[in-house]
């Protein structure tokens, strides 16, 4: 990476730059939804971001935020399935369209990881769309494996990994 990338926690008051990085970023996936569910899941996207619960971590290079995510000790904070009680959960990773490809993504999942780790969380959950063909890829990289036990009922797919 050409620039030094700093991982670390936002600012309460970076949370409105990054609720717009995420719908930008998830702006290409609109049509492969009906307008109703998609207006619910970016409604969804601003209720988390600003809900207790998730530690919201962001790639910063240059003093610019280029990607986020939002990582869960307690799952169940998560607001999202039914996971298991001690585990954690990945919600919202995100990067800037003209930031992609450079690993970015892999870095903030990564850093989720290692909170995980440190906080002896031994499960970490996350859904992504049938349709996110490159989170799915990054996650089974990682070392994700898909849990379609957990799967949602209308279309996300469940992933986890054991630390």
């Amino acid at each position: 990476m050409a620039q030094d990338i700093a991982i670390r926690e936002a600012r309460p008051e970076e949370l409105a730059e990054i609720e717009t990085l995420v719908k930008t970023a998830y702006q290409e996936f609109q049509s492969f939804m009906p307008e109703a569910i998609w207006k619910r899941w970016m409604r969804n996207v601003s209720e988390a971001l600003h809900a207790p619960g998730g530690i919201v971590l962001v790639a910063e290079i240059g003093g610019r935020i280029a990607g986020a995510v939002t990582f869960y000790p307690d799952a169940s904070q998560a607001h999202q399935g039914h996971w298991p009680a001690g585990a954690g959960a990945i919600r919202f990773l995100a990067v800037r369209p003209g930031s992609r490809g450079k690993g970015y993504g892999a870095l903030l999942t990564k850093a989720c990881l290692r909170r995980a780790r440190e906080l002896k969380i031994r499960t970490v959950f996350l859904y992504t769309g049938t349709f996110m063909a490159a989170a799915q890829h990054l996650y089974e990289k990682l070392g994700f494996r898909r849990a379609p036990e957990f799967d949602g009922e209308h279309g996300p797919i469940a992933y986890r990994l054991d630390l």
